[in-house]
């Protein structure tokens, strides 16, 4: 109408409210109820015929559409979060409507049919077919080398950062066939007690068939590969990624050692050049081995990907530099699919009629690609006066436009809008960590006008898509022990802590917070995670902000049978800005409570 008049058009504007903030506030709803449409249709992809009519039905017969749709998409929440976690299954940010409660059979489909039956990776299948590893003789932790081979199994299966830094199919032959007491190239009781030390913490995923004293049994394999350190090298990042994760005085003492013997094995290994000091053969004297090129290219290049990501993290400088080696380990057609030592749990209909190897291959390739931008943008810093790394805005606005064609490059099959599998979520979650690191730093130092762009808007943007993903990652395959994952949302909560005052900055913030609680504090797996959330609630303290409740109450079943109680009219103190809740002349709170207070609300006028 207001352009065949050739009129401005005006839209109502909320009383209280200004045009922009008007128009923002529009936009952050509009941007919400996508995001939850898209879920709704992620849902529907993923889930069978039976959980598919009942979305359907619920959409069909709601009499607030948007209000389902909200619902439907924040049914990740009903996802059981496995054995002995019963304590966790309540959600922690949103509220059911009582047309919900079919939601939580909706969750329950979706987790034990489609998600269930594709989580079968080739290596998942080959520990079915009852070949067990002589592992025992490389250890003196366990003799049972049936559950051996099922936790060396779950290192290929799930971690996906580490199991590229082994040759997997060179690594077995030599476990299996060679003396544990000699030096082998490719397997060493170090590296076979450091990758078992991981693995053992993947055995509390709700998807393993294991049952063991997985904390105990991991400290005991980390501790006999550490006395194993001083004559070997081979397994020291595995341990850096544990001792990190796990946050002690110790361990952080441990990491610290680990980190200048990882440098020093990148340059005794040559895996900055050709790789070739990994043949132990003199120079003159080359091996035409294309397998073990292709081993050499593939641990090289996984490595180089695992000192990207820690430069991203906690370092202003790259420590290697790019490997001279090529990319050889992309030629599938000449690549066993055991070598790959793929790191996803899923296998397999993207892409269709694809090998696993191959589909793996994808991502191994779109992540080195993506930890070349890293390597550029960390390399780009240079430091003041103060040692405060800092980049030019243009050079900042130059790599963002990388990020951007990087994603934007990536077949369909590698998009979260189509998949939902770990090396998927993870991938994803990595990208958009980058793009807010980068955003920080060019608000920090060039404020928030990025080439025409609102830079606090697309930090909003990048660390809500990153936490989505996390958040799906938690409902469907549990997440407690990533440690990468733990610095994101540290790092998320601090950036976005100024805009706390919007609503989906608060939500993104509540589900990071939560997610470095239960990895930290409820599974007690991570000790990093539970100091980086209690350095979150101190930056906020110190800012007079208030963290929003991220279900941080643990509850036992007999408090679940205990009534809930109100009081009304309550004063509470509010410890963050100081004096009470609310305006004194106001109705005081309605504060609900069990054993514990669950809820604070701000009583309404009669």
């Amino acid at each position: 109408m207001c352009s065949v008049a050739k009129r401005p058009c005006v839209y109502p504007v909320p009383e209280g409210l200004s045009l922009k903030e008007a128009q923002k506030q529009k936009f952050t709803n509009v941007s919400r109820a996508h995001e939850s449409s898209r879920k709704v249709l992620e849902l529907l992809s993923a889930s069978q015929d039976g959980a598919s009519h009942d979305i359907l039905q619920q959409l069909k017969h709601s009499k607030h559409l948007d209000n389902t749709i909200q619902s439907i998409a924040d049914a990740s929440l009903l996802l059981p979060m496995g054995d002995g976690d019963d304590d966790m299954r309540e959600p922690v940010v949103t509220t059911l409507q009582p047309e919900d409660n079919i939601l939580a059979h909706t969750a329950q489909n979706l987790a034990g049919s489609s998600i269930e039956s594709s989580l079968r990776s080739p290596s998942a299948e080959s520990a079915d077919t009852g070949t067990t590893l002589p592992v025992s003789r490389w250890t003196t932790v366990l003799k049972d080398d049936r559950i051996l081979t099922q936790l060396l199994e779950l290192f290929w299966t799930w971690d996906g950062t580490l199991s590229r830094l082994v040759a997997r199919d060179l690594f077995s032959a030599e476990l299996s066939n060679a003396d544990a007491q000699q030096k082998h190239q490719f397997c060493s009781p170090l590296l076979v007690n450091a990758i078992l030390a991981v693995s053992s913490l993947h055995s509390m995923r709700k998807h393993s068939s294991l049952h063991t004293d997985a904390k105990n049994i991991s400290q005991k394999f980390a501790d006999h590969a550490f006395d194993l350190l001083d004559a070997e090298q081979g397994g020291a990042a595995v341990l850096w990624v544990y001792c990190s994760n796990e946050g002690t005085r110790v361990s952080r003492t441990r990491a610290a050692s680990l980190a200048s013997l990882m440098l020093r094995t990148w340059s005794v290994l040559g895996l900055g050049t050709d790789g070739s000091n990994l043949f132990h053969q003199p120079e003159t004297q080359t091996t035409n081995d294309s397998k073990l090129w292709q081993a050499v290219s593939y641990v090289a290049w996984g490595f180089y990907c695992f000192f990207a990501k820690i430069s991203i993290v906690d370092s202003p400088h790259m420590l290697v530099p790019k490997p001279l080696i090529m990319k050889t380990f992309e030629t599938q057609d000449r690549m066993s699919a055991g070598s790959l030592g793929s790191a996803s749990s899923a296998g397999d209909s993207h892409p269709a009629n694809q090998p696993w190897n191959v589909y793996q291959l994808q991502v191994f390739t779109a992540e080195c690609s993506l930890c070349e931008i890293i390597d550029q943008f960390v390399s780009g810093f240079i430091s003041n006066d103060t040692q405060h790394p800092i980049l030019d805005s243009g050079r900042c606005t130059a790599f963002y436009n990388k990020l951007l064609c990087w994603k934007l490059s990536l077949p369909d099959h590698l998009m979260t809008s189509n998949s939902v599998l770990p090396s998927i979520l993870l991938l994803q979650t990595t990208y958009d960590f980058v793009a807010l690191k980068l955003l920080a730093m060019f608000t920090t130092q060039s404020g928030p006008d990025f080439d025409g762009r609102s830079a606090v808007s697309l930090q909003t943007l990048h660390a809500s898509s990153m936490i989505s993903n996390l958040w799906i990652y938690r409902g469907l395959y549990t997440l407690k022990h990533e440690y990468w994952a733990a610095e994101h949302c540290s790092f998320a909560a601090h950036v976005l802590l100024p805009q706390m005052a919007e609503l989906a900055v608060h939500d993104t913030i509540a589900k990071a917070c939560c997610v470095l609680h239960e990895m930290g504090i409820r599974s007690g797996v991570s000790g990093r995670a539970a100091e980086l959330l209690r350095d979150v609630e101190e930056t906020a303290r110190a800012r007079g902000i208030r963290i929003p409740p991220y279900g941080k109450g643990s509850k036992s079943s007999e408090v679940d049978a205990m009534p809930t109680f109100v009081v009304n009219g309550a004063r509470v103190f509010d410890g963050s800005r100081g004096g009470v809740f609310g305006d004194a002349d106001e109705n005081g709170c309605a504060v609900s409570f069990d054993s514990i207070i669950g809820d604070v609300q701000q009583a309404q006028p009669r």
